[in-house]
């Protein structure tokens, strides 16, 4: 058990949030379940899933990768996530509803055009983020811990190959 420890801490931070992304990206591509351990944990941070709120065709992981987006995006419009995502603009905006309704991001009106909505994420979204992130890299800690350095570049260049074919035909 110990040795798990220590392997699973000599995996490069960079690396596990590169098999993050990935995972993120490729996961809402799957017809498969997510992992009860994720809709337990999106059920503890709030009503995401829950009955009495409009059905959403996301993957949670579409989620976390929205997090990401607003994370690292100053204040993306709703066209610009929809296709980061991609999800249909109506998905896009009831997943922003969600985020909205549980003080995780705001709508701002583009100064320009006031036609045009943007999205900022707030400082609960940022710990949502964090929380989803941190879940994420104990997982993608724990795949990369088992393989040597040189197998975790090779895996991740695989992945990266994998991504963008799959992106590509997505589109």
């Amino acid at each position: 058990m110990k040795g798990d420890v220590k392997q699973q801490s000599s995996v490069d931070a960079g690396q596990v949030t590169e098999l993050v992304q990935y995972m993120a990206e490729l996961l809402p591509n799957t017809k498969s379940a997510p992992p009860e351990s994720l809709v337990q944990l999106m059920t503890q941070l709030g009503p995401i899933l829950s009955k009495n709120k409009p059905r959403l065709n996301a993957h949670p992981f579409s989620f976390y990768l929205m997090g990401s987006i607003l994370y690292r995006n100053t204040n993306p419009t709703m066209r610009e996530l929809s296709s980061a995502l991609s999800v249909p603009l109506s998905t896009a905006t009831r997943m922003v509803s969600l985020w909205v309704d549980n003080g995780w991001a705001r709508r701002l009106s583009d100064p320009d055009d006031r036609r045009i909505v943007r999205v900022v994420l707030t400082d609960s979204g940022r710990r949502f983020h964090d929380i989803m992130e941190d879940f994420l890299g104990q997982h993608a800690r724990m795949i990369l811990a088992c393989l040597t350095a040189e197998e975790r570049i090779i895996l991740l260049t695989l992945l990266g190959k994998v991504a963008s074919k799959w992106e590509a035909k997505a589109r």
